[in-house]
């Protein structure tokens, strides 16, 4: 009954079930829908006249949304521009997989480097957001500046820069050394910034193809050939681009509180998560048929019907598309923390510990004193260390814990990452068995679909092998 309701709840929806213990005693069992109509114990109102339409706790209590939907628009627009150049074109359109000289993303960064060089000021952001906002860019000149293939382009950016140059950059991977002993360089280097950081980079970083292939000198060159352009056609983005440049702008302030608490951390780690689930979800979409452009530059490929590989979204297309998924996902990030389902009355977590393992519920007890005496400390995060052999109930304690810790005491949703795949599906199975979780509550995701499979025919072997 309760798996059929979910299908079928609707926001309007509030149901409990619960179990007639006595004549005069009953037990909630589960709540489907709205559990805000119902106390604790899952006694209704008969009446209620609140109602929050505009939800602006949504966005109130995320003060920094505005910069993150700019600097994620900005970075969405420009992240792919490097799929411009002769060479990226020509390998889509023979289904090369030959790896790039230089990556298409290092090639973006170069470009945005010399959209910086173009306006004249590298140490303040508003002279190359202003080209943008004011479409006064000029493409001639940026490809020429581009061509010179500056060794570090993302050193001595302005702030703004440097963040929507690491959004870019990072986008598909992190960046990172291929040989030891380069990486061994840099053991004891110390960089606590993110302009120390970026000065380190350089296309060494995991974004070049270094090759003695006798073709290798002129596709090189061809990174730096921009035969159709730069985008500069193209209505729609240059309409995107100067909106959001302008909104970005409007942010510095924001910007420079960041940059002085160390808080940009947080914001780039936002930013980037919304890039990139934006860049993957409409790259697996179809290309959009409306789309009207006379720009013919292409960003990816698809496989048609008789499995021939033909061009799929312009690259215009694209990077709108992104930046627009992109900035719904950074719309979404403020709901997160408050309008996600949780799992309520889970009846393992409210019983006592068996003998052997009290130490959970004094875990529990410890922690719900703390939250009493220290009200206004509960909004910050916790630190907490579990240390116990194995066998003595930490993956259970675990549980309890971060029950005690969500705001009612009550519920429970929280994430466990765990280092390795076998253990992480051993310890969903004993979350099923042992806490009664069921799929609509437990999800368990591992990064290999054949070990999970696997593992689940072991289980159903050990379900169906009869018993003496």
């Amino acid at each position: 009954v309760k798996q059929l309701l979910k299908q079928t709840a609707t926001k309007n929806t509030a149901v409990a079930c619960h179990w007639l213990r006595s004549r005069l005693r009953s037990e909630l069992v589960w709540v489907v829908g709205n559990r805000n109509k119902f106390n604790k114990e899952g006694v209704v109102a008969v009446n209620s006249t609140q109602k929050n339409v505009l939800h602006s706790e949504w966005e109130n209590n995320w003060t920094y949304l505005p910069l993150i939907k700019g600097l994620v628009a900005v970075a969405a627009l420009l992240h792919d521009w490097g799929k411009a150049t002769l060479l990226f074109q020509q390998k889509l359109k023979v289904s090369s997989k030959e790896g790039d000289p230089l990556r298409h993303e290092w090639v973006s960064c170069l470009l945005l480097n010399a959209l910086i060089e173009q306006s004249g000021d590298k140490k303040d952001d508003t002279a190359w957001l202003s080209l943008l906002s004011n479409n006064t860019w000029n493409e001639a000149q940026l490809q020429t500046i581009t061509s010179q293939n500056i060794a570090k382009p993302l050193d001595n950016l302005p702030p703004l820069a440097q963040w929507v140059a690491w959004l870019i950059v990072t986008h598909h991977r992190l960046p990172a050394l291929r040989e030891k002993k380069q990486r061994d360089q840099y053991q004891d280097t110390k960089r606590d910034s993110i302009n120390a950081m970026l000065k380190s980079m350089s296309a060494e970083w995991g974004y070049q193809n270094i090759s003695q292939d006798k073709n290798y000198p002129q596709r090189l060159k061809d990174c730096f050939n921009f035969p159709q352009g730069l985008l500069s056609q193209s209505t729609e983005w240059q309409k995107q681009i100067k909106k959001w440049s302008a909104r970005l702008l409007q942010a510095q302030a924001q910007a420079q509180v960041l940059a002085e608490n160390g808080a940009w951390r947080v914001v780039l780690h936002h930013a980037r998560l919304c890039l990139m689930l934006g860049d993957h979800y409409y790259s697996s979409c179809d290309k959009d048929k409306n789309w009207k452009s006379s720009v013919e530059l292409y960003a990816n490929t698809e496989r048609n019907q008789s499995k021939q590989t033909i061009l799929k979204q312009k690259l215009d297309e694209h990077l709108v598309k992104v930046s627009q998924q992109a900035l719904q996902v950074a719309q979404s990030l403020s709901r997160f923390s408050t309008d996600m389902d949780v799992a309520y009355d889970i009846k393992a977590l409210k019983q006592k510990s068996p003998s052997g393992f009290e130490w959970q519920d004094k875990a529990v007890d410890c922690i719900k004193l703390f939250k009493q005496q220290h009200k206004a400390a509960t909004d910050n995060g916790w630190f907490i260390v579990n240390m116990a052999s194995t066998g003595y109930g930490k993956t259970i304690a675990n549980a309890k814990v971060m029950r005690a810790l969500s705001n009612d005491g009550e519920s429970l949703r929280y994430i466990l990452a765990l280092g390795l795949r076998t253990l992480t599906l051993q310890t969903g199975d004993e979350y099923r068995h042992k806490i009664g979780l069921d799929n609509s509550e437990l999800a368990v995701l591992i990064g290999s679909a054949a070990v999970k499979e696997l593992h689940e025919q072991a289980q159903n072997k050990l379900n169906t092998e009869p018993t003496c």
